[in-house]
């Protein structure tokens, strides 16, 4: 009896060792089958994710790959959230942003902002500072008094010397009464007031990136039409590792040139083909020079790859339009961290060297 009971013992462990082998063995086979099922389901690693919204008014897209499709789309949400999110502080048109609230009282008192409105204001002032005052914030009055869009809806002829003479009093950032201890605003004059139409959507670009990395997608292009952003490298199967980048012909169909360009570079592009209307065979479009009152002449298109965030590139190419063919590619190359495609008025296209060597093909001139 006694051995049988250690027998039966001794079965006893070997059914449990065999047991736990198999089970073993089970929990493995399926980490590799799962391991596989993700690494041979390509999910968004050739054909990418896209989303499109309506947003700083414009069409924001977000072409986003990764092999996880729920991580992937969950970023592209969290970007568009953050995109949003800048809207309604950087929105002046909305009665109900930040940025309104602002110009509806900081010539009565200074005004507290938030830290992100506040360093957009800041940006803004940066660039005042190294463009001469070219790229100024403080603009808004002159956009109301050309209406762009309001005017060609109603076929309406420009505003008269004597309204933007009666404006441009009411413009210049150096008129800004700024705290930086305090992150208040100030208005030296009433009937001022805050634009942050030429670097908000650049600052959304920056914060769009930051929420796509750290949902873990590092290959991404933002594209907000005007301003747009190449993030990581391209995955391979969807043709990688550069991406193909196209900047429009302002004045035709098609492309005025295409570029092959790495990861992480900024694309901000300003012309006159973007807002307008023409009067009387005249063309009127939304890119202010603050020294003038009028639009600025002295260039049809500029394109900045470069400038180190999106803020900056956003405004850089805003700056270099209102400076005009050739002292806005000057400028930028004495900031020494962009290259340029230009359009002078004349409808000869120019691209500075360090761009020559990625450009797929150029367009020599354009009919202005």
């Amino acid at each position: 009896m006694r051995q049988d009971a250690c027998d039966e013992k001794g079965l006893g462990r070997k059914n449990r060792r065999d047991t736990l082998l198999v089970i073993g063995a089970a929990i493995v086979m399926a980490g590799i089958a799962v391991a596989l099922a993700i690494w041979l389901n390509p999910g968004y690693s050739s054909e990418p994710y896209k989303r499109q919204e309506y947003v700083l008014d414009d069409v924001v897209t977000i072409t986003a790959y990764g092999r996880n499709q729920s991580q992937v789309e969950g970023a592209v949400e969290e970007a568009f959230r953050e995109v949003f999110r800048v809207e309604e502080i950087a929105d002046r048109y909305d009665p109900e942003s930040e940025i309104a609230r602002v110009n509806a009282t900081a010539a009565a008192a200074p005004v507290y902002v938030s830290d992100e409105l506040w360093q957009m204001i800041v940006t803004g002032m940066e660039i005042y500072e190294a463009s001469g005052g070219v790229f100024d914030i403080t603009v808004a009055p002159l956009v109301d008094v050309w209406d762009v869009v309001g005017r060609d809806e109603r076929g309406d002829p420009p505003p008269s010397g004597e309204e933007i003479g009666g404006i441009l009093p009411l413009v210049g950032a150096d008129r800004l009464v700024l705290d930086e201890t305090a992150h208040s605003v100030f208005f030296s004059r009433s009937g001022m007031g805050i634009d942050l139409g030429g670097i908000a959507k650049g600052y959304a670009l920056d914060k769009a990136a930051e929420a796509l990395t750290s949902r873990g997608v590092d290959a991404a292009i933002i594209d907000m039409i005007s301003t747009s952003m190449t993030l990581g490298e391209k995955p391979k199967p969807a043709g990688g590792p550069d991406w193909l980048i196209a900047i429009s012909n302002p004045r035709g169909e098609g492309y005025l040139a295409t570029f092959s360009l790495p990861g992480r570079t900024f694309i901000s592009t300003s012309g006159d083909n973007q807002r307008y209307f023409e009067y009387g065979g005249v063309r009127y479009h939304h890119i202010l020079d603050p020294r003038t009152g009028y639009p600025a002449q002295g260039m049809i298109a500029v394109t900045v790859i470069g400038g180190g965030s999106g803020a900056w590139s956003d405004a850089m190419s805003t700056a270099a339009f209102t400076l005009g063919y050739p002292e806005g590619i000057n400028w930028l190359e004495g900031l020494g961290d962009a290259e340029t495609l230009a359009v002078d008025p004349e409808g000869s296209v120019h691209v500075s060297p360090g761009l020559e060597g990625t450009s797929g093909s150029v367009v020599e001139t354009v009919v202005p």
